[in-house]
């Protein structure tokens, strides 16, 4: 990891280089077994994936004067489970009954606190990027049909970009 940290040479307002380090920082966090990116709907795609699940999706992006900001959303998911593991139903949606501790409250706990650990590392560890303003937090409970429960964390990602060199040569005298 600390090559992510040190290695001020890579052009981190790239939109893959952003990508390519929540990529990274969720593949090394111990409590993730899964990474994807991309739409929220696609993430559980797999026949037999692995949980807990990270994704990292960019909803769009501002340049400003001398930074490009991102704004990011990084989802932690895991698996709803039946106390007697088994399935139900043909779209494997699963009902929880509670009985004094529910399966959702301790994968609500777990995935804020997975949550917690990326945005504060980015935020306080990492030299490239300054998250801006608030991070806002969503729990969510099997939304998507698909027996996922977890948190989805939105928030700006500003980078430094040196907008006033352009690499290239394009209005030629």
């Amino acid at each position: 990891m600390g090559n992510v940290v040190q290695n001020t040479g890579v052009n981190y307002s790239l939109y893959y280089n952003v990508l390519d380090y929540f990529k990274i920082i969720m593949e090394n966090h111990p409590s993730i077994d899964a990474v994807t990116q991309g739409d929220m709907f696609d993430i559980d795609n797999d026949e037999f994936p692995s949980y807990p699940i990270g994704n990292i999706l960019i909803n769009g992006a501002r340049f400003e004067d001398s930074q490009t900001i991102y704004t990011c959303q990084l989802t932690v998911a895991d698996k709803i489970k039946l106390k007697n593991n088994e399935s139900t139903g043909p779209f494997n949606k699963q009902v929880v009954p509670f009985y004094g501790k529910h399966d959702a409250v301790d994968i609500h706990a777990n995935t804020l606190a997975i949550l917690n650990d990326l945005l504060s590392y980015t935020q306080y560890a990492v030299n490239n990027f300054d998250i801006d303003g608030g991070i806002d937090c969503q729990a969510f409970l099997d939304t998507f049909d698909n027996g996922l429960a977890g948190w989805v964390a939105t928030f700006d990602l500003t980078t430094h970009n040196a907008r006033p060199r352009c690499m290239y040569d394009l209005y030629p005298f």
